[in-house]
């Protein structure tokens, strides 16, 4: 069997974008996998066991049979993983590969998602060097391009992983079509391959991969939705209702998938929201609810209407750093991002550099 494990350099690179991509690309060629998340960084309470949502969501859109149980063993994550660790508990490891055991049992191919960053876990013994090790698996780099720091970071990278399990290769996310991919390919690649990390994949950036349920907003701001209107509209750009309402409506009215961001008591800016044809969702800030006329039009629209308590200036900062880190569901846009990803990654490039153990 070849084992492989999807690292990256920094955090939200795409780790399970990649995995799915390469899961799908696998079950099209009809080659038996495995995908496994050991260590799970977000977990959700909902059921009163820590459950890893990701890894729940990416079972379903591969066809994946094996229990959830085995997918994510470990449902734990920061601080509440190390004290458990630090006070002694060391049956992670051993339940790490029982599940792998169990899973990879008459598979040709075990896809093996790493942790939230590369040398996250070094102090307690769980880094993906050491699951790179224990699962006895090549390592598979993902990289967020942003110029020179990626560069950096990269080679960084490198350094950790010399003395340690084998690299197939690189995988650049987030590369600007426009003003970067031809520098990428041409220059940055061919120094890379120089240095024994053969580019596997260039990944184009694209807006539309930057989105986040307004389901998700809420539980990410500890707000309450007002309304009762499906939760699950994607949004892709957060705008503050600063301006008055005129000034507001055409900027409204000129951004698409549009999540507004007001002061409970802005009822002139939630008016002239509700106007715009591209909202997908209204955020009202200070824990102030808006007049019934608003909360009624949202409702005929079909517009959520969530109030929180943040700030409008804390709420928008919130918002934007969920754009393209949100939970993966089935969905028609992750389908377009997960196939973004497959078309321009080399597959059988990286199933062919794997070694069979």
């Amino acid at each position: 069997m070849k084992s492989i494990l999807i690292v990256s350099s920094e955090r939200h690179a795409g780790k399970s974008l990649l995995a799915l991509a390469l899961g799908l690309s696998l079950k099209e060629k009809g080659v038996r996998f495995a995908y496994m998340k050991p260590i799970s960084y977000e977990v959700s309470y909902a059921t009163g066991e820590p459950v890893d949502r990701d890894a729940e969501a990416i079972r379903t859109i591969l066809d994946l049979k094996d229990a959830l149980g085995d997918l994510a063993p470990i449902p734990l994550e920061g601080s509440f993983l190390r004290e458990a660790i630090e006070s002694g508990d060391r049956g992670f490891r051993d339940r790490i590969m029982t599940s792998f055991r169990r899973m990879s049992e008459g598979r040709e191919v075990a896809l093996v998602e790493g942790r939230h960053y590369l040398g996250l876990g070094l102090s307690v013994g769980l880094s993906d060097l050491d699951l790179a090790q224990m699962l006895d698996a090549d390592v598979l780099l993902l990289s967020r391009y942003d110029g020179e720091e990626a560069i950096d970071r990269i080679l960084s990278a490198l350094r950790i992983l010399d003395a340690g399990p084998r690299l197939l290769g690189v995988i650049l996310n987030h590369v600007s079509l426009e003003t970067e991919y031809e520098p990428v390919s041409e220059v940055f690649a061919p120094f890379l391959a120089d240095r024994g990390a053969e580019v596997l994949g260039i990944i184009p950036y694209d807006h539309h991969l930057h989105f986040v349920t307004m389901e998700e907003v809420v539980e990410r701001l500890g707000g309450k939705a007002i309304t009762n209107v499906p939760m699950d509209r994607s949004v892709g750009y957060f705008l503050i209702g600063a301006m008055g309402p005129e000034t507001a409506l055409r900027s409204f009215r000129r951004t698409p998938d549009l999540g507004v961001i007001a002061g409970g008591d802005q009822v002139d800016v939630q008016l002239a929201a509700l106007e715009a044809p591209a909202l997908r969702g209204l955020i009202l800030t200070g824990n102030v609810r808006p007049p019934r006329a608003v909360v009624a039009k949202a409702q005929e629209l079909g517009v959520p209407v969530v109030v929180v308590g943040q700030t409008p200036r804390a709420a928008a900062e919130i918002c934007e750093g969920l754009l393209g880190h949100g939970r993966i569901r089935p969905s028609e846009e992750w389908t377009y991002a997960i196939n973004l990803f497959r078309y321009n990654v080399d597959t059988e490039r990286i199933i062919e550099k794997a070694v069979e153990r």
